[in-house]
């Protein structure tokens, strides 16, 4: 019984899966402010067009 709980504990533990983060990006080399917001506006408006 023992070694029967342990496999399908073990076996639920793995495929269970962890905790969804949001998708990160890579980090933006940016020289100003001003640039890094218009960067991440560009993103923004590449990936509401990928979803239309």
């Amino acid at each position: 019984m023992a070694t029967l709980g342990t496999t399908f504990l073990g076996a639920y533990l793995s495929m269970r899966g962890g905790s969804k983060s949001e998708t990160q990006s890579p980090p933006i080399n940016a020289k100003s402010k001003e640039e890094e917001s218009f960067v991440k506006d560009f993103i923004k408006k590449a990936e509401g067009d990928k979803k239309h």
